[in-house]
C-alpha cells in the first residue's frame, strides 16, 4: 500500500478512537454542559486567532453575559458568532443541514427548514484489503476534483451546492474520513468567508445529528491553532495529505477535550472537596457550577449568578482555594478560572 494512503489511515484510526473516548466520557460527565460551554469559547477565541481578529477570551465571556468592559467592536462580534452557532446547532437536528441553515448560523435571520438524515451518517468502513482502501481514496480523491470552486457568485447557492456534493460522497467511506472531506471541500468552496467557522459547525452537527456522536459536538477550531496547515501546501499538497490533515485535526480536538474533561473533574472534586463541610446555606458548590461552565469569571458574574453582593461574591471565590486562580493581575475587574 502506499504509505501517504497508509499514513491516511492510521490518522483515521486514531481520530475514530479519539472521537469514541471523547464522546462515551461526555454521556457521564457529571458537568457536560459547563463543559460544552467552555468549548464554544475556546473555539471561538482559537477562530479569532486564526483568522486574525485577537479578541481577549474575558472579553468574549463578558460580552456573552451582556457586561462589556467596553463596546463591543467588529472583531468581537465576528469571534462572538461562533458562540453564537454552537449553540445554535446543539438546539437542531438535521433540518439545519441546508443553506438555510447554514446562514442562519452565520447571524442571518430566518429558520432552518426540515431535511432528510445527514449526509455524513455513519456507514460500514471499508474493504480491508490493500485495494479496497486505494480504490476508496481514489474515489474520494475524484469526488474532490469534481467540486465545484468559486463558480457560484451566491454565497448560500455555493453551500447547497456544497451540501448537494457532500450527499454524493460514497457511503462506505467512514463517517470521519467524509467529515475530513466534507471539511476540505468548505475549505476549498470557502462559501463564507468571513464566517468561514460555519463549515466545521455543520460537519460536526451532522456527525452528532447522525449518531456519530452523541453527547458532544467536536471542536474543529482549537486543535488547528495547535496543528497548523500544512506549510504553503493549499495547492501543492495532494488530496491525500489535506484528508489526513483534516483527520489529525478532528483528533487533536478529541483529545483535546477529552483532556479538559479530565483537568476539571480534578479540580472539581479538590474544590468539592474543600467546601463540602460547609453549612447548608453556604452558595461555594454553585460558584463551582459557573466556574465549570465558563473559561473565566469575574466578580460581577458570580455575583449576578449567586445573586448575592459583589464582596461577597469575591470572598466566595478567594475561599474555593489554590484550584481556583486569579488570572488577571489587577485591583479592579479581576478574574478567576478554575
Amino acid at each position: 500500500m502506499d504509505a501517504s494512503v497508509e499514513g491516511l489511515f492510521l490518522n483515521l484510526a486514531r481520530a475514530e478512537d479519539s472521537v469514541s473516548r471523547l464522546d462515551a466520557r461526555a454521556q457521564t460527565c457529571g458537568f457536560a454542559e459547563g463543559w460544552a460551554t467552555r468549548v464554544d469559547f475556546m473555539e471561538a477565541n482559537a477562530w479569532g486567532w486564526l483568522s486574525g481578529e485577537i479578541v481577549d477570551m474575558e472579553d468574549l465571556i463578558l460580552h456573552d453575559a451582556e457586561m462589556d468592559a467596553r463596546l463591543p467592536d467588529q472583531a468581537l462580534r465576528a469571534t462572538y458568532g461562533l458562540v453564537r452557532a454552537r449553540r445554535r446547532a446543539r438546539g437542531l437536528g438535521p433540518e439545519l443541514l441546508t443553506a438555510q441553515g447554514a446562514a442562519w448560523l452565520s447571524g442571518h435571520r430566518g429558520e432552518a427548514p426540515a431535511l432528510p438524515p445527514s449526509p455524513l451518517a455513519a456507514a460500514a468502513g471499508p474493504d480491508g484489503s490493500a485495494a479496497g482502501h486505494r480504490d476508496l481514496i481514489a474515489e474520494l480523491v475524484h469526488q474532490v476534483r469534481t467540486l465545484s470552486r468559486g463558480e457560484t457568485a451566491d454565497a448560500l447557492e455555493a453551500v447547497d451546492e456544497w451540501i448537494q456534493w457532500t450527499r454524493r460522497l460514497p457511503e462506505r467511506a467512514p463517517a470521519l474520513l467524509r467529515a475530513a472531506l466534507a471539511l476540505e471541500g468548505w475549505r476549498l468552496v470557502n462559501p463564507l468567508p468571513r464566517q468561514n467557522y460555519v463549515g466545521g459547525v455543520m460537519v460536526a452537527h451532522a456527525l452528532r445529528a447522525s449518531g456519530r456522536t452523541r453527547s458532544c459536538l467536536l471542536g474543529l477550531e482549537a486543535p488547528r491553532r495547535t496543528k497548523l496547515q500544512p506549510p504553503r501546501g493549499f495547492i501543492a499538497a495532494t488530496t491525500v495529505a489535506r484528508l489526513a490533515y483534516w483527520l489529525n485535526v478532528i483528533a487533536v480536538g478529541a483529545e483535546m477535550g477529552l483532556g479538559e474533561i479530565k483537568r476539571l473533574e480534578l479540580a472539581r472534586q479538590v474544590v468539592l472537596r474543600r467546601v463540602g463541610d460547609r453549612r447548608a446555606d453556604d452558595r461555594s458548590a454553585d460558584l463551582v457550577d459557573l466556574l465549570l461552565a465558563r473559561p473565566l469569571v469575574s466578580a460581577p458574574m458570580a455575583a449576578k449568578h449567586l445573586g448575592v453582593a459583589g464582596h461577597t461574591a469575591r470572598r466566595l471565590l478567594a475561599n474555593l482555594g489554590a484550584s481556583v486562580m486569579e488570572v488577571s493581575g489587577r485591583s479592579r475587574y479581576r478574574a478567576w478560572r478554575l
